[in-house]
């Protein structure tokens, strides 16, 4: 999902601009997306979902597109990165529970139905902080970090795996 120049070899590439690598030239802010319920193993969302306008309707749409134990791969800037305020089409900012809306057994089960299990979140961090074993700290204790810590030693990015959960 918004590939870019960074379409992966064997993928399908969905992006608005037909300037990019995309075989699917569509804005992923107009709903529905034009994809089949369930069509998709695997699905990257690498640098995008912090530009699209409706987060909510955004994971209901990945949701839609996931075969049942399909792996949705997420990145996102952390919002201690300088690179989630310097472009000025960003229009989220993401901490470690960011998804936690969508997860099953969520405390917020009113802003949407559908859920993820989460598998993974995982914060990267500049070449120093990993040097010296920041990153390491931060991905142990991410609540302590985020609270504490982040705008000390920012991150750079936030990465999730997460995979959809059949309604029941």
């Amino acid at each position: 999902m918004g590939c870019g120049h960074d379409k992966l070899p064997g993928s399908i590439g969905v992006d608005r601009s037909a300037e990019t690598l995309a075989d699917v030239v569509h804005d992923l802010d107009s709903f529905p997306w034009p994809f089949q319920d369930h069509e998709f193993d695997v699905i990257r969302c690498q640098d995008v979902l912090e530009h699209l306008d409706d987060f909510v309707r955004v994971m209901e749409e990945l949701h839609r597109i996931a075969k049942p134990d399909a792996e949705i791969r997420i990145r996102v800037p952390h919002f201690s990165s300088v690179q989630a305020y310097t472009d000025p089409t960003h229009r989220h900012f993401f901490s470690t529970d960011s998804l936690q809306y969508f997860v099953a057994g969520s405390p917020y089960p009113h802003y949407t139905a559908v859920r993820f299990r989460q598998q993974s979140v995982r914060l990267t961090m500049w070449r120093p902080h990993r040097l010296v074993g920041l990153e390491f700290l931060a991905n142990r204790w991410p609540l302590r970090y985020e609270k504490m810590f982040a705008f000390l030693f920012p991150s750079q990015f936030l990465e999730f795996v997460i995979r959809p959960v059949p309604p029941s």
